[in-house]
């Protein structure tokens, strides 16, 4: 997945955190159930049905996982992006209170 490893190089995975699962690594099972279950219906009975059902859930829970895990990356980028512009900013703040702190130190000793 793009965004998890742009999140990795980025040093911001979460620690403790192994990889995404597999499954959601790669793509989805070109297969479709129902070539699945063609071989087995003589087995399955009035099964079928419903493990089409169980499989076409399954297919949109991994879309969801993956549509999850994307935003996930995304808002992770965004927060480093966020943190280092963060950074910045004190530092500049830091920097112009020294600035400032010297101009007022300088002040009465030219008057």
């Amino acid at each position: 997945m793009e965004l998890w490893l742009q999140l990795k190089q980025a040093g911001l995975e979460p620690a403790g955190l192994g990889p995404p699962p597999r499954v959601l690594r790669g793509d989805p099972p070109e297969e479709s159930p129902g070539q699945t279950l063609t071989t087995l219906e003589a087995h399955l009975g009035g099964a079928r049905e419903s493990l089409l059902w169980i499989w076409q859930e399954l297919g949109n829970l991994r879309r969801l996982d993956v549509q999850l895990l994307g935003q996930l990356c995304s808002l992770g980028l965004e927060m480093g992006a966020l943190q280092e512009e963060l950074v910045i900013l004190e530092e500049e703040e830091a920097e112009s209170g020294d600035l400032e702190e010297e101009d007022e130190d300088e002040e009465p000793q030219g008057m």
